[in-house]
């Protein structure tokens, strides 16, 4: 029987995963972050059977579901950013993935000075982001959301 090395330490009461153990599949997340639907990704999925030299992003932004900018941040940004502790309010996170322009982000933070509600309230009840993607940010990024945060799935 062959022997199988492990990337995971085991001991008790403790469980360690080093940070390079895993890496989440592109169309996975944007799926849980609810930019990309379930019938999206298996059309993705089937257009990279015959187009194998486009990445699966750049097909999604091909087909002009997502902004190539968005496609970049997940494929590119996203597994550092969920490394580290956040740098960022939660406004440059969304402009950096491309679901937010600064003009957004200055309207809402305006309007939050005004109606004192969270910025991703606000974002939410414009219509610039969806309650899902709003949580998947908060949930990934800054451990987790508030237990009053309205739009938790």
């Amino acid at each position: 029987m062959k022997k199988v090395k492990s990337n995971i330490i085991i001991s008790d009461p403790h469980v360690f995963v080093p940070n390079t153990y895993w890496n989440p599949l592109l169309g996975e997340v944007l799926r849980e972050a609810d930019l990309l639907t379930d019938s999206q990704l298996e059309m993705i999925l089937r257009d990279k059977l015959h187009y194998r030299g486009y990445r699966i992003g750049e097909l999604i932004a091909l087909r002009g579901w997502l902004k190539q900018e968005t496609v970049d941040f997940f494929a590119e940004d996203w597994i550092t950013y969920l490394k580290e502790e956040p740098q960022y309010p939660i406004g440059e996170y969304l402009k950096q993935a491309g679901l937010l322009k600064k003009e957004d982000i200055n309207n809402i933070l305006d309007k939050q000075r005004q109606l004192e509600m969270r910025f991703g309230e606000i974002a939410v009840a414009q219509g610039l982001i969806k309650p899902k993607t709003l949580n998947f940010f908060l949930n990934h990024l800054f451990s987790k959301a508030d237990d009053d945060t309205l739009f938790i799935v």
